[in-house]
């Protein structure tokens, strides 16, 4: 279990590799959402509520740990290894082109330690 979990914790930090910071002006509107989005969902780089994922499940948003653990197959939370971070994800193989499926993508850290990122959190 423990080692289960540092290989999470690894991955998920490999994954934030990936991940881009959005800046910009926060504004509240009368429904209690900021920018669209629920005022009291966590901080996030990538990954928002109401984001469903791919045919995988990657890129489903998440705003805990244990969000991704009815997928079968995006079963971690990108938040293991990055507060920032809020959408589910796996391991993938480098260099692999479908492993993550549509709109995602294969990211590896100098390691060999790679995570499936949705698209849109890549530059």
């Amino acid at each position: 279990m423990l080692q289960r979990l540092f290989s999470a914790l690894l991955l998920s930090s490999v994954v934030a590799i990936g991940c881009t910071s959005k800046a910009g002006p926060v504004s509240v509107d009368a429904q209690n959402t900021v920018d669209g989005k629920a005022a009291d969902a966590p901080a996030s780089d990538c990954g928002n509520p109401g984001d469903v994922g791919n045919e995988l499940g990657i890129g489903k948003y998440c705003a805990s740990l244990t969000d991704c653990l009815g997928s079968t197959t995006a079963s971690l939370c990108s938040s293991l290894g990055d507060p920032n971070t809020h959408f589910c994800t796996k391991r993938c193989t480098q260099g692999s082109t479908t492993e993550c499926g549509t709109g995602a993508a294969c990211t590896c850290d100098g390691s060999n330690r790679c995570g499936c990122t949705p698209m849109s959190c890549l530059n």
